[in-house]
């Protein structure tokens, strides 16, 4: 009766989904330098566990402390590799649909939901019917259909009656009639169809009492399955429905099961049910049972049943297992409750030495001394590096910290841990060059809608390379172009960074009216960009500095994605020359100026370094080169400060004295375009907007540009 067995099993896990909230978009990926949730797929099978964070999900923690503590997971513990499908795989209710249909000619539904609403809720659903519900209730349609042939009327009935059970999924009480006459098969499925549809419209109670009829009943097919059925019922009638005692009825019953040797069969599903029951009358000592279960090798597929279990019931009890439980010690004391140096002094292990690190104050030689000592093969050397060299920037020692930074970044050249090994030594820059030289990192994740995935995807193709906040923060706050310009020639620079620099640079130089940094921005942008390349020969074609200037305001508005500022992580989502749908076009360094200084989960890690917010080193600039590079920014933000107000300024100057010029038309529908899908201020922007708009119209009323120019903003 495996097609039973399913059954029973979908509704145990049905009995422990919570509730699901679903949100809209839009929902852009964006780049991360680590992963801040947990340990991307397929670390743990390879023997390691990266950074550690206090953050990560327990159940990455969990893992984490059985790798630490010597237990590698077995390829049977590993989780299954995800299918990739070109289109989506049906769902198990729609492969039942697809079996009714096949076996009877009736109209089927058009599709059945899954999903109830918790009782109470408008907004919370938890998985009623899961899959196991529909491939049971196909597997038996085919029997049925095998004993009493597929134009039988019992298929047709059975069929019926199954149609209701599902009804009660989501919308409320469908109940079948019950049978009294005919087949005595069919009236025995009908008085479980009947159960079963009791159970999912939410009438706890009454299904098991059905389920106890059933059992009673000798000749059901349903028979050996019924006590375990009614126990369900109890189960869900204590968690759904919230009644009093019906957990405490459920153990009763799982335990009369488990000591009857003539229902050997539902022993285990009976015994997991059982775990789930005292995981919510006695959550302390189900933790304590889980956490020495999980030190146990080579578990196969249990390990992903006590990962879940164990964070459902921490999630839902807090620290239940207290002091009673070392795994369960641990995972407080490095989500910060604890006292980690005290306990890594008494118990020496790997787990407490990385918590130890994290939380500990001040250079303590002892702690320091058994970091330095880990080996490079050992799964906690990543984090104790990391946190071990964190420690020694925080207390000022900085030849320390920079040599073991070195030393680090030569055994692990590239990935999530060296992207943060990276920003340490970045930290400890002493100069233009060693900034330049820590500054790249390598995408290590994608995050999103769906959470964090490995970096694959066409745009980290297109960027395999990158800065984090703290290469862009400094960047784009204090170098002066001076630097700028040596950055887009270093050898120390990827190629796709020295594009996006030498693109922000020319739009800095522009703004700054510096023309002769411009052009040579200008080269550079054309060499770096072929698509660019027409565009800056006729910028550098332009025969005095106030035509140049005209070509630069004429080409970036053209080009929403122009602005003075260089980018953390992917570049913007649409091409430079394209108007971007969500509004990310032109530039505002005016209030909000967008990402820089931010705080930001997907940059969380920095903060370890930078706890203040001030990202970026400050030791690598001479105080010449920083008051040069302050200086250029508070002029770039007193005189081109928001994009729409600047260009609008310069479209209109030279189109009232150019005006026969053949590009002022399309400028002056640019600039109110900038006005309506650009930074605009309001009032200002308005102005501008209005007066491109009444030239254009007063002047030109036959271009095309004026016909396209219905209305200002």
């Amino acid at each position: 009766m495996k097609w039973a067995w399913g059954l029973a099993m979908a509704v145990v896990a049905a009995c422990l989904v919570g509730p699901r909230l679903e949100s809209c978009g839009p929902f852009l990926s964006s780049m991360l330098f680590t992963t801040y949730h947990g340990a991307l797929p397929g670390e743990f099978e390879k023997g390691r566990v990266g950074v550690l964070r206090p953050h990560f999900y327990r159940r990455d923690l969990l893992l984490a402390y059985r790798t630490l503590s010597g237990i590698r997971m077995s390829p049977g513990e590993a989780p299954p590799a995800a299918e990739v499908r070109a289109t989506p795989a049906p769902t198990h209710a729609e492969l039942w649909l697809k079996a009714r249909g096949a076996a009877v000619a009736d109209a089927a539904p058009e599709r059945v939901r899954e999903q109830k609403k918790l009782p109470g809720s408008d907004y919370q659903f938890f998985e009623n019917c899961l899959d196991g519900a529909f491939d049971a209730a196909a597997a038996t349609l085919q029997d049925r259909v095998a004993k009493w042939g597929a134009a039988s009327p019992n298929v047709a009935e059975w069929v019926r009656g199954q149609d209701q059970v599902f009804q009660n999924c989501t919308e409320g009480e469908s109940i079948p009639r019950e049978l009294t006459s005919g087949d005595a098969l069919l009236a025995a499925d009908r008085r479980y169809q009947i159960g079963a549809a009791q159970f999912y419209a939410g009438q706890y109670d009454t299904a098991e009492a059905s389920f106890d009829r059933i059992a009673a009943d000798g000749a059901s097919p349903w028979h050996e399955m019924a006590p375990y059925l009614a126990a369900r019922a109890c189960i869900r009638n204590g968690t759904i429905a919230g009644k009093a005692g019906k957990l405490q009825q459920a153990e009763e019953r799982l335990r009369a099961i488990l000591k009857d040797p003539a229902r050997k069969p539902w022993h285990a599903p009976a015994q997991g049910l059982l775990d789930f029951v005292r995981a919510h009358l006695e959550p302390g000592e189900r933790l304590i049972e889980l956490g020495e279960l999980l030190m146990q090798p080579d578990l196969g597929p249990q390990l992903e049943r006590v990962l879940t279990d164990y964070t459902s019931i921490w999630d839902r009890t807090g620290e239940a297992a207290a002091g009673r439980s070392d795994v369960a010690d641990w995972i407080s004391s490095f989500q910060g409750r604890g006292r980690p140096v005290e306990t890594w002094r008494a118990k020496r292990t790997a787990p407490w030495l990385v918590a130890a690190l994290v939380w500990g104050d001040g250079a303590d030689e002892e702690l320091m001394a058994a970091a330095r000592a880990v080996q490079a093969n050992s799964p906690a050397w990543a984090s104790v590096t990391y946190w071990g060299i964190r420690r020694q920037i925080l207390a000022g020692e900085t030849v320390a910290a920079r040599q073991w930074a070195d030393q680090a970044l030569a055994a692990q050249a590239a990935g999530p841990v060296a992207n943060l090994l990276r920003s340490e030594r970045l930290k400890l820059a002493s100069d233009w060059r060693e900034f330049l030289t820590f500054a790249p990192r390598t995408p290590a994740a994608v995050g999103g809608i769906d959470g964090e995935g490995p970096p694959t995807g066409e745009a980290v193709k297109k960027k395999p390379a990158a800065f984090d906040l703290d290469s862009v923060t400094p960047i784009n706050e204090h170098v002066p172009l001076s630097l700028w310009a040596d950055a887009i020639k270093s050898d120390l620079v990827p190629r796709d960074l020295q594009c996006d620099l030498a693109r922000a640079g020319w739009v800095r130089a522009v703004l700054l009216d510096d023309a002769p940094t411009a052009r040579t921005m200008a080269v550079r942008v054309a060499e770096l960009t072929p698509e660019l390349a027409g565009e800056m020969k006729t910028y550098l074609g332009a025969r005095d500095a106030r035509a140049a200037k005209f070509a630069a305001v004429f080409l970036m508005l053209r080009g929403p994605g122009f602005e003075p500022v260089v980018r953390s992580g992917f570049d913007r989502s649409t091409p430079v020359m394209e108007m971007d749908s969500f509004r990310d076009n032109w530039w505002n360094l005016i209030g909000n100026a967008g990402p820089d200084g931010q705080r930001d989960a997907d940059h969380e890690a920095l903060y370890d370094l930078y706890p203040k917010g001030e990202l970026g080193p400050a030791g690598f600039l001479t105080s010449a080169q920083r008051a040069a590079g302050d200086a250029e920014r508070k002029r770039m933000k007193e005189t081109a400060g928001n994009a729409v107000n600047f260009l609008g300024a310069e479209a209109i100057a030279w189109a009232q004295a150019h005006a026969e010029d053949p590009r002022v038309p399309e400028s002056l529908h640019r600039v109110v375009e900038a006005t309506h899908y650009g930074p605009a201020d309001g009032k200002k922007s308005k102005e501008y907007s209005q007066q491109a708009f009444d030239i254009l119209h007063r002047r030109y009323p036959s271009s095309e540009w004026t016909k396209k120019t219905k209305y200002w903003y």
